[in-house]
């Protein structure tokens, strides 16, 4: 019953995160201590980690992306992980099936830096081997 109203609450936040309680509730066609009292449950529980603004990464003057495949030597996967989450450069760290063990996403300003990282990263004594692409067109990006 909450959920599909957690869903709907979800998507207003993610629609307009700086509404008031009220707007949606108005929107929703529910209280407004309806809707504070769901965004405090999904808080509690975790479902709502937080909230951030929608940065546009260009204007920051983070307009390359690339995107790199990593295989780890065998065991190490956690403490890479680890170091990987520490670099601000990378905005997306994920395991993964197949051939590769980990992928990681970085913004970076021009491409000498990004070759930069890039070597930084593939100096780590737990990386076997990576595949590096860099993104040339962005359909949807949201964070």
């Amino acid at each position: 019953m909450y959920k599909d109203l957690d869903l709907k609450i979800i998507e207003e936040l993610k629609r307009e995160g700086r509404a008031s309680l009220r707007q949606m509730g108005k929107r929703l066609g529910i209280s407004t201590t309806t809707v504070a009292a769901r965004i405090r449950t999904m808080e509690k529980q975790g479902t709502i980690r937080g909230y951030r603004p929608l940065l546009d990464m260009r204007k920051l003057g983070l307009g390359i992306t690339a995107i790199t495949l990593i295989k780890a030597v065998g065991g190490r996967i956690p403490s890479l992980m680890n170091d990987l989450m520490k670099d601000p450069a990378l905005t997306h760290v994920y395991e993964i099936t197949g051939e590769f063990d980990l992928v990681v996403i970085g913004k970076y300003r021009d491409t000498d830096s990004m070759n930069r990282e890039i070597k930084k990263l593939l100096s780590h004594k737990a990386i076997k081997e990576t595949n590096t692409s860099i993104v040339l067109g962005t359909a949807k990006e949201e964070f």
